[in-house]
């Protein structure tokens, strides 16, 4: 296995899954209604990942193309991973109700697979400091990308200026759903 990924066993990661489960208040659901289904924290950018007007609640909008493929959103988070953990420092990788890993982003070669990918595929995904300070959240129904902590979206928006097209949220907060948005605008 690529050195850069470490799998971990349930007993290793359940402390993390607390942590999501209650403070970020996670509840998985695939009804529009329930969305987004974490307590975004605050600073966060919710980015749109699907490329779709559709309504959110539709399966034409769940079957639509993306607005971002993702490899190139794994780009940008490895970029912004790494400006902001130590050479040594390794990240949570959160795959609801698969396996769970631990993440060493310098470990990372350009071009190598992702065995859980940052882009929300067909499941919640989640990258989390070692301390919870920043991560990313994966909706895959929202077909969203939270990320939070001050540092990381920093990184987010210097890496990926220009990628997303959309906003959703900001600090948790709905912006104007026409809102075209861009990353460092």
């Amino acid at each position: 296995m690529n050195p850069a990924w470490e799998q971990v066993s349930r007993v290793v990661d359940e402390p993390a899954w607390y942590w999501v489960y209650d403070k970020l208040r996670f509840w998985p659901s695939t009804f529009p209604h329930a969305w987004p289904g974490f307590a975004e924290p605050s600073p966060s950018v919710t980015w749109d990942l699907s490329a779709s007007d559709a309504d959110r609640g539709s399966a034409e909008f769940r079957l639509g193309p993306n607005s971002i493929e993702a490899d190139e959103v794994n780009r940008i988070a490895l970029h912004a991973l790494r400006d902001c953990v130590k050479l040594d420092e390794w990240v949570w990788v959160l795959h609801w109700q698969h396996q769970s890993y631990k993440f060493y982003p310098h470990r990372m070669g350009e071009g190598q697979p992702w065995p859980v990918s940052v882009f929300p595929q067909g499941d919640y995904h989640l990258f989390l400091a070692s301390d919870y300070r920043f991560g990313t959240l994966g909706h895959p129904w929202e077909r969203s990308l939270c990320v939070y902590g001050k540092d990381l979206t920093t990184a987010f928006e210097r890496h990926g200026k220009e990628k997303f097209a959309k906003e959703l949220r900001r600090d948790g907060t709905a912006l104007d759903s026409g809102s075209t948005a861009r990353l460092g605008s």
